[in-house]
């Protein structure tokens, strides 16, 4: 087995979409970047839903033209009982994408920037050596010894770096069955969301629909999710029709809100940081911003030769100034969710289907920043997006996307 030895100024484990943003802005400072990834292929096997807000695509620099594959401006959400209430919008809210091909352009803009991309790698061993950390990856039949005064873990909600830091964050993990089908039928052309906790208890279960009955479907549970899932499926039929399912996959979905998350020489981001919405599991959006924010203060800490858990925390003070605090308030939405019943989930849903309940929702709801449907005005006007100089710079230029 051959040995192979590379040194770098920064190593970024994990080339899903936080990590090559974080890659990309990185190896545009002209530092030395690994980025690596433990699959063949970027983007597979794909185990998200790939529902996005428009401000998640213009936040990463991507067209909607490349990746969009349907686009909604209201969703219908079911209650136990069966009656459902609408949330619609004057606007398009939610993109469905193709996330291997959005992971795949955000991989070749890392490359492209001057990352050095290492496919089939899988980061399994660190060594912290003084000053920086010695990663030991398999690649094929070789052993790879990888040094960089700075590690990045950005390896998802089971990440190894994490582990290896001895972080084991005080939050949910939602354990999730997803799957795609083809309707035999028209099926639905809306989102649909079912809450119930003989649904899906503690979560929901969902529906995307995309072209030609093609759908995504997925439930979530606090408990053992695959128990719920053909009951599930047999709800999808006598609402929408008969459908054939194309293939099942799990997924972990860690809730936020994200704290402790560098130390000398280590710094997490996205979900490897729990920086997910505690509403909804989606973590693209909040994962981008944290990225911009790491690798701003990473290149800092790199260039001055500084990468002490001191000068790593100022990423940290960053991020609890900006998506941090959305994901803490996401937090207190949570827990009064897991709280309600099937009976008072019914109340909710007759509730806000009232005519007033409806008005409010269409004109504050957002995916993104459910705070803002119990924020004063100015407030809402006033919240901004924290977003380093240097990468709003660079999506003013064609990204190639």
């Amino acid at each position: 087995m051959r040995v192979d030895s590379k040194a770098f100024d920064v190593i970024v484990v994990g080339a899903g979409p936080i990590g090559s943003v974080t890659a990309e802005a990185l190896a545009r400072t002209s530092l030395r970047v690994a980025l690596l990834e433990e699959h063949p292929s970027i983007g597979l096997p794909n185990h998200c839903s790939g529902l996005i807000s428009p401000r998640t695509l213009e936040l990463a620099g991507v067209a909607e033209e490349a990746v969009g594959l349907a686009r909604f401006s209201s969703a219908r959400v079911w209650g136990p009982g069966g009656k459902h209430l609408w949330l619609r919008s004057n606007s398009v809210q939610a993109i469905a994408i193709d996330r291997p091909r959005f992971d795949q352009l955000l991989a070749k803009r890392a490359v492209d920037a001057g990352a050095t991309l290492m496919l089939d790698t899988q980061a399994h061993r660190f060594v912290r050596l003084e000053e920086r950390v010695q990663v030991e990856a398999r690649a094929g039949e070789s052993t790879l010894h990888l040094y960089a005064p700075l590690l990045i873990g950005a390896d998802g909600a089971n990440s190894r770096v994490a582990r290896w830091m001895g972080k084991k964050p005080a939050c949910e993990i939602i354990p999730a069955i997803k799957a795609d089908v083809i309707f035999q039928g028209s099926g639905t052309d809306s989102i649909e969301i079912f809450v119930g906790n003989s649904i899906a208890p503690g979560w929901f279960g969902w529906i995307i629909p995309l072209q030609g009955g093609v759908a995504r479907i997925g439930i979530g549970a606090t408990r053992a999710p695959r128990r719920y899932f053909e009951s599930f499926l047999d709800l999808i039929r006598r609402k929408f029709g008969d459908f054939v399912v194309e293939g099942t996959r799990s997924a972990s979905l860690p809730l936020g809100p994200a704290r402790d998350f560098v130390v000398d020489n280590v710094m997490l981001v996205g979900a490897a940081a729990r920086q997910t919405k505690p509403t909804t599991g989606g973590g693209i959006y909040f994962g981008i911003q944290a990225a911009q924010l790491a690798a701003a203060t990473a290149a800092k800490a790199v260039e001055r030769g500084d990468c002490s858990h001191r000068k790593l925390a100022e990423y940290e003070r960053a991020w609890h100034r900006s998506g941090g605090r959305e994901l803490v308030y996401g937090h207190w939405l949570r827990r009064g969710f897991r709280s309600l019943s099937d009976k008072g989930l019914d109340l909710i849903v007759e509730l806000f289907g009232q005519s007033w309940a409806q008005n409010w929702l269409s004109r504050l709801g957002d995916m993104d920043y459910p705070s803002r449907l119990f924020a004063p005005p100015a407030a809402i006007r006033k919240k901004q997006v924290a977003s380093p100089k240097s990468m709003k710079t660079r999506r003013r230029v064609s990204l190639g996307a």
